[in-house]
């Protein structure tokens, strides 16, 4: 989402005259588009602020904004932790960075220091998303928002307070955007939303929600639909049925689970029990042929005991997930656990705790994975592997990466692979006439 968010940006700064470089050395302007969901990224954002400030030494005109869920959470506090940051703009003021910009080059042209009060536009957030002109950085695959916010309120997640409650596009305006790009040669589209399947709930008309809006979308010619991310309390049988037909919606779910134990998945206010979630697992596997799952836990959540870790264990194995992102609980000031509960899991125990689920998930994906060897799956090329490379990768509808001898002219393009090889890190195989 901070991805689609960033082309947004990118947008309205060409604009203004800007256009992107590869690289900050060869920047005027310099912006972080952040992330607080965990605090790793949050003191990423300071780390790659001191790299900017040495560039600034050299080069005294370089501007750098910070914007999205930290500026939104906390404001002036990043000018005290970071003097080299000039601007802020918060989740829902991406409209305002080119008048910020502005007030800081007037600033330097009369004189003024660029300390001479905070420059930032950080507002309440609207109950509309912003319309932003965006410059996609792919010529086939395309990002689309369909809902902003979240009003689930995970005692865990910061998201409901940095960008907001739910808010959902109208469908008109999704099937024309997603009409437009098809009629631009885009292969494959990529439905956003913090929970996508509460589309359509903060619109006040039952016909507008998540399965029409997929059905919708399977009337425009374009090979592929996916979507992310699901909540699994929120997903409904009509969801499943479309997913069950055979159209041009991917075979991949993105559903967090969090956790396998029933007394943690209450304290931090998911919604639904460990038998309800493996329901709703094995339903999509006998529903939909060939889809993967894949899924986020969160390990070390402060009231985990070793026996509810040992659930999430045992889910984890019955599930059999196509992949999974697994982390270490991060306490988010604000939210409902950071101040119920301390933080108490020693970091070793998270760290163990980690590595095992991470070891467990790497051994199921590597079976699953295996399960496609002698297989020809459908593959959207992406490009090389890396720079000059006859190797070429891409994606199956499942979301399977896949690695390839390619050319330049098969990217962009669906080609059919035979699978020779496959693993953990993904398949292998060669492309067939």
């Amino acid at each position: 989402m901070n991805e689609h968010k960033s082309e947004g940006i990118a947008g309205l700064l060409a604009q203004h005259g800007y256009e992107l470089v590869e690289r900050p050395e060869d920047a005027d302007l310099v912006i972080f588009n952040t992330c607080m969901v965990r605090e790793k990224a949050e003191e990423k954002v300071y780390s790659e602020a001191g790299i900017i400030r040495a560039l600034k030494e050299k080069k005294p005109h370089l501007l750098l904004g910070i914007g999205g869920c930290m500026a939104q959470a906390l404001g002036k506090r990043i000018f005290e932790r970071s003097p080299t940051v000039d601007f802020l703009f918060g989740s829902s003021n991406l409209s305002d960075i080119p008048r910020l910009i502005q007030e800081l080059e007037e600033r330097r042209q009369n004189g003024r220091h660029l300390r001479d009060g905070p420059v930032m536009a950080i507002s309440k957030i609207p109950d509309r998303i912003e319309d932003l002109p965006f410059v996609r950085q792919s010529p086939f695959q395309a990002k689309v928002t369909i809902t902003e916010g979240c009003s689930n309120f995970c005692s865990f997640c910061i998201v409901p307070y940095t960008t907001g409650l739910l808010r959902s596009r109208l469908p008109g305006d999704i099937l024309r955007e997603v009409s437009q790009l098809a009629a631009q040669g885009y292969k494959e589209i990529q439905l956003l939303g913090q929970n996508v399947d509460s589309y359509g709930r903060d619109l006040d008309d039952p016909e507008i929600n998540f399965a029409n809006l997929l059905r919708a979308l399977t009337q425009i010619d374009i090979p592929r639909i996916r979507f992310t991310s699901s909540h699994p309390k929120d997903i409904t049988p009509a969801v499943i049925d479309v997913l069950a037909e055979e159209n041009n919606i991917c075979e991949h779910v993105h559903m967090a689970v969090q956790s396998g134990s029933d007394r943690v998945l209450t304290e931090m206010r998911r919604g639904y029990t460990k038998e309800q979630f493996l329901d709703l697992v094995h339903e999509l596997k006998a529903r939909v042929p060939g889809i993967s799952i894949t899924t986020d836990i969160i390990v070390g959540f402060p009231t985990e005991t070793e026996e509810d870790f040992l659930e999430t264990v045992d889910l984890v194995k019955k599930a059999r997930f196509g992949g999974a992102y697994i982390f270490k609980y991060s306490p988010r000031p604000g939210t409902i656990s950071f101040y119920k509960w301390p933080d108490a899991i020693p970091p070793e125990e998270k760290q163990r705790r980690l590595e095992y689920l991470l070891s467990l998930q790497k051994h199921i994906t590597d079976e699953e994975n295996r399960r496609l060897l002698g297989e020809t799956v459908e593959v959207l090329v992406e490009g090389p592997t890396r720079p000059h490379s006859d190797r070429y990768l891409g994606k199956t509808r499942d979301n399977k990466t896949v690695i390839f001898p390619g050319n330049p002219e098969m990217v962009g393009t669906l080609v059919p692979v035979l699978v020779e090889e496959a693993g953990v890190a993904g398949l292998f195989g060669r492309v067939l006439p």
